[in-house]
């Protein structure tokens, strides 16, 4: 994405985090050679002679002028090209985009199963889809704002400090607060710049679920090592799938096929898992 995405805040007063990006420049460069111009020798009296009398003949009959054969238009081609400079450089080697997957990458993989997804134990991580403009008006994010009232004035606060377009794509990830509400960490992935009719179509929705999972796995990581606390079961409902209304395998399949890269996720082994248990209320 283009635009710049914002901080993560664990706190209502909160911070920003900034993205860089790295641009690559590809030059293509290549050398080219003058032809030298041809010496000039002078030629015999004889050949100089014969050359003017066809010269003259073929003006005063032209009618008498044969065309060239083929053998003969060959030989001129062939003598052109010898002529002709190459160039001594390689041709540049195509660069390929293709993306080259990872057998060692740690991935994500998902149970679903029915039940309550708020009877969890302490430190549990719970991951919803918000949108961007601080609301958690609809569907299962009600419930979140009844159970988690000051998560979601840390949310709030949150998305009134960036635009839409900064928020897309990226993640907050909010620690127990000291207020009412169970000792929970809530994650919020941004995958709708709006809600209700005005929400995103469900491509770009899709688009934006991976970087603000990706995005919510940093967060985690630097969360437990700023406080030393590990953060025990990963639970998440089916996101994108209720007023966002994009079917929940396709979701699911697009964090699956998610790849993370070393040092990602803190403990797990190269080409291991992180379990994560989909929740669908009953």
């Amino acid at each position: 994405m283009s635009d710049k995405r914002p901080a993560t805040t664990t706190d209502a007063s909160g911070g920003q985090r900034q993205f860089k990006q790295t641009k690559l420049n590809f030059f293509t460069s290549a050398s080219e050679r003058q032809p030298k111009k041809p010496r000039t020798t002078p030629e015999e009296p004889q050949e100089t002679a014969t050359a003017a009398a066809k010269e003259t003949s073929a003006t005063a009959h032209p009618e008498d002028q044969q065309p060239p054969s083929q053998t003969e238009t060959s030989k001129t081609k062939t003598a052109e090209q010898a002529t002709t400079p190459q160039d001594p450089s390689p041709a540049p080697t195509p660069i390929t985009t293709t993306p080259q997957t990872n057998p060692s990458s740690a991935r994500l993989r998902i149970t679903d199963r029915t039940g309550d997804l708020f009877a969890a134990p302490p430190s549990t991580l719970l991951i919803h889809a918000c949108n961007t403009l601080g609301s958690w008006g609809g569907g299962i994010a009600v419930a979140f704002r009844t159970l988690y009232p000051d998560a979601f004035k840390v949310y709030r606060a949150h998305c009134a400090r960036s635009t839409p377009d900064q928020l897309i794509g990226t993640a907050l990830l909010i620690p127990p607060q000291n207020g009412r509400g169970k000792k929970h960490y809530i994650g919020c992935l941004f995958t709708s710049r709006r809600y209700g009719k005005a929400r995103d179509p469900p491509m770009v929705i899709l688009q934006a679920t991976v970087p603000a999972m990706r995005h919510l796995v940093e967060l985690v990581v630097a969360e437990e090592e700023r406080t030393g606390v590990k953060i025990g079961e990963v639970r998440m409902c089916r996101i994108n799938s209720g007023l966002f209304a994009v079917p929940w395998e396709r979701s699911k399949r697009a964090l699956e096929e998610m790849e993370l890269g070393e040092g990602e996720v803190p403990g797990c082994v190269e080409g291991g898992v992180v379990e994560v248990v989909a929740w669908e209320r009953e």
